[in-house]
C-alpha cells in the first residue's frame, strides 16, 4: 500500500494540488493508497517530556502516533508532499 504523508496547512497551495494529481491518479488506476495529513489531523511535532518517558519501552502515550504507525507497518511505498520554507523542511 502505498502512504502519502502530507504537510501543507492551505488547500489551495500548489501542495495540495499535487497531493490531489497523485491521489486521482491512484484512484483511477485502483491503486491502494491512504493519506496521513499532518496538519488536517492537528499533528504536533514536538517531542514532549511525557513522550519521552515511554521512548525507551518503544511507546507513545499518543493515539495518533499510535495510528500513524500502524498505517506506516501496512505502507510499502512512502511519498512525502511538503513546502520548502526557509530552505528547509517544515
Amino acid at each position: 500500500m502505498k502512504t502519502i504523508v502530507y504537510a501543507h496547512p492551505w488547500d489551495g497551495s500548489y501542495n495540495h494540488a499535487i497531493l490531489t494529481s497523485i491521489t486521482e491518479k491512484l484512484e483511477t488506476k485502483k491503486e491502494p493508497f491512504q493519506v496521513i495529513d499532518l496538519y488536517k489531523d492537528g499533528f504536533n511535532p514536538v517531542f514532549t517530556a511525557e513522550e519521552l518517558k515511554h521512548f525507551h519501552k518503544g511507546e507513545t502515550p499518543y493515539s495518533l502516533v499510535k495510528d500513524y504507525q500502524e498505517k506506516l507497518k501496512q505502507s510499502t511505498e512512502l511519498v512525502f508532499i511538503f513546502p520548502v520554507w526557509w530552505w528547509d523542511l517544515p
